[in-house]
């Protein structure tokens, strides 16, 4: 009787390896995955903001303009355009020839978080004045 003995070893090499592999592959495919769409989305939330805060510094260049009231405005604009912000802090002033938007948040990236984005932007507009 010619019974064909191979050590486990080389049986589950030879029959389980591709699947084994083709899993790990899939793994490491979805976490890169997930990684590109995280830095993407991360961008997309800095681009947002960063239309918010130029918006607020050209209105706070405008003569007669509300510090107080531009700042809850900028700190609204970033609620409604980046979803996930949080912590929100917001600074608007005019100071010498230059308006000037600040704002930082936090901000958790839809999907499984791997970590928490801090994202600063800062605008700087000069002065409207008069002819």
């Amino acid at each position: 009787m010619g019974l064909d003995h191979q050590p486990a070893d080389r049986v589950l090499l030879e029959g389980g390896s591709a699947t084994i592999e083709g899993t790990v592959a899939l793994g490491l495919a979805f976490l890169l995955l997930t990684l590109l769409v995280q830095v993407a989305t991360a961008m997309t939330a800095r681009s947002a903001a960063g239309a918010a805060v130029a918006a607020s510094a050209r209105r706070a260049s405008l003569p007669g303009f509300d510090a107080a009231g531009e700042e809850i405005r900028l700190g609204e604009m970033i609620e409604a355009t980046v979803p996930g912000a949080r912590r929100i802090r917001t600074d608007v002033r005019a100071r010498g020839d230059l308006a000037t938007a600040l704002v930082r948040f936090e901000w958790r990236p839809p999907g499984p978080v791997w970590r928490t984005f801090v994202i600063r932007v800062r605008s700087d507009v000069p002065l409207v004045v008069s002819p």
